[in-house]
């Protein structure tokens, strides 16, 4: 705590801690997953209330930098991730153009027969068997994504019962079977984390996320892969080009 606050009125008090955690943020000295001082640290450092403690947190949350982790206390926002949407990118290889390590924790693979809404995306006939494979996964360690994968059970059948946490499940499609989507279809809505999925995703209930439906298809315009995304809103956002 090298910096003082003036006390003289000109500036107020929150404005200033703001500017003092604000740079030791952007210059680095906190970084990204790192624990900030806690409240009261900050109010014997500096000779201030509570409520200006607050007031300059209040501040940097609501600018993005900072985030509260239940049970663990106020950590800096890890970097988000930027996924462009001018054509598919897998998980893993969106983490390693960013410079991130990703790692993947399969939490099932189970057979199911298919609904009327993956029917009918797929091409298929309502109840024809599936394979689900039920992923989460991590950008540097922290819980970004859970992703959930259907495909036609009798088309790949060893996927079911394989344990996908280190394999890739889009490799073995293309080693195992000669299958490689091509081309995709999504839709992105915004919504409310579910208490099951802020749990896998390490958020609170009703957190904001990023959700994508995504159909794949192979070179013969044949769908064959039904993919639910919950990404985490605070750590992933999506851009595009757009012409005038």
């Amino acid at each position: 705590m090298d910096k003082t606050l003036d006390f003289s009125g000109r500036t107020q008090l929150y404005f200033q801690l703001y500017d003092i955690l604000l740079g030791k943020i952007t210059s680095g000295e906190y970084k990204p997953g790192e624990l900030l001082p806690t409240e009261n640290d900050l109010i014997q450092a500096y000779g201030i209330s509570r409520i200006t403690v607050r007031k300059a947190m209040d501040m940097l949350m609501n600018d993005g930098l900072i985030i509260k982790r239940r049970g663990y206390g106020t950590c800096v926002q890890p970097k988000k991730v930027e996924q462009t949407m001018k054509r598919v990118l897998h998980f893993s290889e969106e983490m390693q153009r960013k410079g991130f390590q990703s790692t993947t924790n399969m939490l099932s693979n189970e057979m199911l027969p298919a609904s009327k809404i993956i029917a009918d995306a797929l091409q298929i006939t309502e109840g024809t068997p599936l394979v689900r494979v039920t992923r989460l996964r991590y950008a540097n360690g922290v819980p970004l994504c859970l992703e959930i994968a259907y495909l036609v059970y009798e088309r790949c059948p060893e996927v079911y019962g394989t344990d996908f946490s280190e394999r890739s499940l889009r490799h073995f499609l293309e080693q195992k079977y000669h299958i490689v989507w091509t081309n995709a279809t999504q839709k992105i809505f915004a919504i409310n984390a579910s208490a099951k999925v802020a749990a896998q995703l390490d958020v609170k209930e009703n957190s904001a996320l990023i959700y994508i439906e995504r159909v794949s298809s192979t070179a013969e315009s044949k769908p064959g892969e039904y993919l639910q995304s919950y990404y985490r809103g605070d750590s992933y956002y999506l851009t595009t080009d757009l012409q005038a």
